[in-house]
């Protein structure tokens, strides 16, 4: 899980919900590393480190984290373009969680137009739990890469409306 270089509390604190906790055991989770931004993550995810059988990674942010990705068996990564796209590009299932206070969220929308070509799923913090439950991630579509407009015209098209 990735908050990127931001402060995201709400997805620090959506992630160590009991309930989220208990459907990442019965998905068949046994792991969880936690890239956090600003602030210390260990005091916030109390639940998630004191679930048995969960072994449970914290580090702070790195200009990279292709490595912790293709690792994974599922990235969840907050909206910011950078990490939503190195995810991508190793072909990992993707759930991205948008942070709504931001803003004139254009992260939403980003995520919102992938979604809707398949290369992801996306919710809001409260949702993680429904989200991780009904995530397929043999029904995502593979990102082919080298798109940018593709990516552009759909962004166009969303603020248009």
């Amino acid at each position: 899980m990735t908050v990127g270089t931001t402060s995201f509390d709400a997805l620090l604190a959506a992630l160590d919900r009991p309930k989220v906790v208990a459907t990442l055991r019965a998905r068949g989770f046994t792991s969880v590393a936690v890239q956090f931004g600003r602030g210390e993550a260990s005091g916030r995810v109390r639940n998630l480190v004191s679930r048995p059988g969960l072994e449970v990674s914290m580090f702070a942010f790195k200009p990279s984290l292709e490595a912790e990705m293709r690792a994974s068996d599922l990235v969840i990564t907050h909206a910011g373009a950078g990490s939503i796209f190195e995810c991508l590009a190793v072909e990992k299932p993707c759930l991205v969680v948008v942070n709504e206070r931001l803003m004139g969220n254009h992260q939403a929308e980003l995520a919102e137009a992938l979604a809707e070509r398949g290369h992801l799923r996306w919710c809001v913090p409260a949702n993680l739990e429904q989200a991780l439950a009904e995530f397929e991630p043999e029904s995502l579509v593979p990102y082919e890469g080298g798109d940018p407009e593709g990516v552009a015209r759909a962004l166009d098209q969303l603020l248009s409306c």
